[in-house]
């Protein structure tokens, strides 16, 4: 009679936990938007995906599964480390999201290295509930996982410019593998006998990509040195308009996207904008310390009307007018006191 009544107490605990589980998993809203995510090419229309919190008095981890369309695929990259690892398909992650919290939980695409260059491989992104726990007041949120993991290169071949070496030759793209964090890394340039010649601090919007340098010759990427995470939870009456995104500088768009060049530091001619900097001791008068010699600049005059540019703060192109401004200590001079260096401008004429 004990054991009978044991059972079926237990039976019952089993079946409100997972009641209690479907209830949370039902108060999480899913939404594909129209607000275009950073640092993505136009040619995709890579769009934000939401999850909302429907609940008005309790927070929930929610785990997001992420999946590859075609499902399961997988990919050839190198780790922050540059050692080639295979890169699986679906992935999950945990979010926490707060009573009627609505966050940024992922895109409609990522980028992975494309069986002929150009450009990059764009893989459509199918993002899914997996499962759902409420969780007390004042519980203890997980920390973000190392940095460093989320950092990865993607080797792109067939780049004729591009020499034979150590390493298999191509051009390197970094790539954030996070689906909702910025990631900001360091990471030294190298010559051929692995001296040190420049320095790149790139700073990438969730599952982005920028081009880095050639796998061999001159001024190869060395290792992620530095790495970190940045979570940015919008509010729900900002998602309306693109202007409202992060205002930290995204990286170059994917090479055959963006118009951009690489100039010595002073001025951008007529038509184009400042968007970077960085060091490079090789060239522009060859600073033997980190002096930022070398900038990043984007063409302006294709842009259509409405189209909205993140850059350093300056001069502001006629027929531009400035949107929003902040702080990214990571890129536009580096400033390591919280100061607006960065602006987005949006064109009106």
């Amino acid at each position: 009679m004990k054991r009978h009544l044991a059972t079926l107490m237990l039976a019952t605990l089993v079946t409100i936990s997972h009641t209690v589980a479907a209830a949370a998993l039902d108060d999480i809203k899913l939404e594909v938007s129209r607000d275009l995510c950073e640092g993505a090419p136009a040619k995709d229309k890579s769009t934000v995906v939401y999850a909302t919190n429907l609940n008005s008095t309790q927070s929930i981890d929610v785990n997001f599964k992420y999946d590859s369309n075609p499902a399961q695929q997988h990919f050839i990259l190198f780790d922050a480390n540059l050692n080639p690892i295979t890169d699986r398909f679906p992935k999950s992650q945990v979010r926490r999201l707060g009573p009627q919290e609505s966050a940024r939980i992922g895109c409609t695409y990522t980028y992975r290295a494309a069986p002929q260059p150009p450009g990059l491989l764009s893989v459509p992104l199918v993002i899914t509930k997996q499962s759902a726990s409420y969780v007390d007041a004042g519980a203890t949120e997980a920390p973000l996982q190392d940095p460093r993991s989320f950092a990865a290169f993607i080797l792109q071949g067939g780049i004729n410019e591009c020499a034979a070496g150590a390493k298999p030759p191509g051009l390197f793209y970094l790539v954030n593998l996070h689906p909702y964090a910025r990631l900001s890394a360091s990471m030294n340039l190298l010559d051929a006998h692995g001296t040190r010649v420049g320095v790149l601090t790139p700073s990438l919007p969730p599952l982005s990509a920028m081009r880095v340098a050639c796998s061999n010759g001159d001024s190869r990427p060395g290792p992620i040195s530095s790495a970190t995470l940045e979570v940015s939870a919008p509010l729900p009456e900002q998602r309306e308009s693109p202007l409202n995104e992060s205002t930290a500088l995204p990286p170059l768009t994917l090479g055959a996207i963006s118009r951009t060049q690489n100039v010595c530091a002073g001025s951008a001619p007529p038509g184009w904008i400042k968007i970077n900097d960085a060091w490079n001791p090789t060239v522009c008068g060859k600073p033997p310390t980190i002096t930022y010699n070398v900038w990043i600049i984007e063409q302006l005059s294709d842009q259509p009307l409405g189209a909205v540019v993140y850059g350093c703060k300056g001069p502001v192109p006629s027929g531009w007018a400035v949107v929003a401004t902040s702080w990214n200590p990571t890129v536009c001079g580096h400033p390591t006191a919280n100061q607006s260096n960065v602006m987005a401008i949006k064109r009106l004429s």
